[in-house]
């Protein structure tokens, strides 16, 4: 019998360190519980039941091998292994079957993020957490700390320089520069691609809906049948079949043709294919008496 397990999989950056945390909850009894990590663990794997006792695990790979003898609730917690790149970021590679809640607190900036895989978002006072989809990918990141510049003035007395700093006097100025958070500033980016995203998909279903685009020209020499076709066509939204056509016309059916081959002629309506039937698109929409 198939092994259910509910996985939940947390994941958190903060500025004085970094931690997985998996719940796992299996309502059937089993002997073993195999679980994928979804980021290699950099040190010790604490498995705690529901009771919060701890159970001895077995890591082969990336598996975590828990003997349960039975069922319920479990919390698996360590911290991941992170990589320090040439660059100076650091990075976290994640390779999960599961989806990741990615809690990323506002001193923490973000270097690198799969944004394709972000199926949620939620902005929090302290952060913001991200829903990622299950895949291969790394997350970059580099703590943002707060930073201070002090400037001091010197005072030249008798040949001798004495550097003094105070805070309360005007010979000395301190300046604190303090960072936006990333939570507030991935919160407005997201939010801007989702606008932009819903902008353009609604254009291109007004523009896919619309009909075809027909630019008027004036043209001089249609006959009057030649006319009559081309405003048939526009009343029925500048394309319709050919017997469609000839049905609104009440044309015979060699009569419409021959305007038909005409107008084709002249650039002025084009003639599609479609299996045994002749579709007839206006292309250009000449200015009629």
């Amino acid at each position: 019998m198939l092994l259910i397990a509910l996985t939940t999989v947390f994941m958190y950056l903060l500025s004085n360190g970094s931690l997985i945390s998996i719940n796992v909850t299996t309502m059937q009894s089993t002997a073993l519980l195999n679980v994928t990590l979804p980021v290699r663990p950099m040190g010790p794997i604490i498995v705690q039941n529901s009771s919060g006792s701890t159970i001895p695990a077995i890591l082969i790979g990336n598996h975590l091998v828990i003997p349960v003898f039975g069922n319920g609730s479990f919390i698996i917690k360590y911290v991941p292994y992170i990589a320090s790149l040439p660059s100076g970021y650091l990075a976290i590679n994640v390779s999960s079957p599961y989806t990741i809640n990615l809690f990323v607190s506002n001193n923490i900036l973000l270097t690198q993020l799969p944004i394709g895989l972000i199926t949620n978002f939620t902005k929090m006072n302290n952060g913001i957490l991200l829903q990622l989809a299950p895949g291969n990918y790394s997350i970059g990141f580099i703590p943002e700390l707060p930073t201070t510049t002090t400037t001091t003035t010197s005072a030249n007395r008798s040949s001798t320089i004495t550097t003094t700093t105070n805070t309360t006097t005007p010979s000395t100025t301190k300046t604190t520069t303090s960072s936006l958070g990333i939570g507030s500033v991935l919160y407005y980016i997201i939010t801007a691609v989702i606008i932009v995203t819903a902008v353009l998909l609604t254009y291109l279903f007004v523009i896919r809906h619309r009909g075809p685009e027909i630019n008027p020209v004036i043209v001089e020499g249609l006959n009057p049948t030649d006319k009559d076709v081309v405003k048939a066509l526009i009343d029925m939204g500048g394309e319709a079949y050919q017997a469609d056509l000839q049905r609104k016309l009440n044309m015979p059916k060699a009569t419409l043709w021959r305007a038909i081959r005409r107008l084709e002629s002249a650039g002025y309506i084009q003639i599609i294919k479609e299996g045994r039937v002749n579709k007839i698109r206006l292309i250009k929409k000449p200015k009629l008496d």
